[in-house]
């Protein structure tokens, strides 16, 4: 999948107008697109929608824009993106997608409790790396199956307590500690240490998320294990690498692969399909 020159010379254009998007774009879009982070969660929203393009899709918690520009360059044009940033920066990522012919009025704040959308707007719900600094989750939860239309799908993919690598701060087991023991670590050997840290993340246990889900939702399949197996993209992955390729031997070995991969799926991010 390669991204055509016309719409690469549209981002361009619009330099300037969202700098955080344009950055992701470059990373995601220039390098080769099957490498990249969005490529496997990409592969799940295909198999979701069906490839029905104008499946109407809601970002919960788009960030700059990134996965849902990618979506509407594959040509999906039910789009919406919601988020924390201002109205005033997510109107930069509106001009920029204006600019390049995608229209505009796509992305919108909110205050992080209540949704600004009806109830049954969307058909398909995406979360990235979102939930891990959701302080609500029963809320988070909640809002989404409000708007999200009967028989409708949530893609979750976030990490949790459990995972030993932490991409935030960059350190390995930390989170495992008590708040206290904690706290003195990230004010020893980080800049804003735990003041910082204790408002970006709030990681719970992967079966904390599953219970609630599971009083909310109709049923809940763990993709984890699949994802893992099928590692693709190296060149971006964030942990070690080396620990990385070693746990890909014993996911692959002939006897015990199977167990291997359940037991290393319970530690790693975590991939959910959740049905309404």
């Amino acid at each position: 999948m390669i991204v055509s020159n016309k719409i690469w010379k549209q981002i361009i254009r619009s330099e300037g107008k969202d700098q955080q998007l344009i950055d992701d774009l470059r990373i995601a879009l220039v390098t080769n697109p099957e490498a990249s982070k969005l490529f496997v969660i990409l592969e799940y929203i295909k198999q979701l929608t069906k490839e029905e393009k104008s499946i109407r899709i809601l970002d919960y918690g788009c960030g700059s824009g990134q996965l849902l520009t990618y979506l509407r360059i594959l040509g999906y044009d039910n789009l919406t993106g919601v988020d924390l940033r201002s109205q005033e920066a997510l109107n930069q990522v509106n001009i920029m997608h204006n600019n390049m012919g995608f229209g505009s009025d796509i992305f919108f704040t909110y205050d992080g409790v209540s949704l600004p959308f009806d109830d049954s707007s969307f058909d398909i719900i995406l979360s990235q790396q979102v939930l891990e600094h959701v302080h609500n989750v029963e809320k988070y939860f909640s809002e989404s199956k409000r708007v999200l239309s009967s028989g409708g799908k949530i893609l979750l993919e976030f990490p949790h307590r459990l995972v030993p690598f932490d991409t935030h701060t960059r350190m390995w087991f930390v989170h495992y500690f008590p708040p206290i023991v904690r706290d003195i670590i990230y004010d020893k050997y980080r800049e804003n240490g735990s003041e910082r840290y204790n408002k970006l993340l709030n990681l719970h246990p992967i079966w904390y998320y599953k219970r609630l889900l599971n009083t909310m939702f109709s049923f809940t399949k763990d993709m984890t294990g699949d994802r893992i197996g099928g590692f693709v993209y190296r060149d971006y992955y964030e942990g070690n690498i080396r620990i990385r390729n070693m746990a890909d031997k014993l996911i692959n070995s002939l006897f015990f692969g199977k167990t291997i991969k359940k037991i290393l799926s319970m530690f790693a991010i975590s991939t959910l399909i959740i049905y309404k």
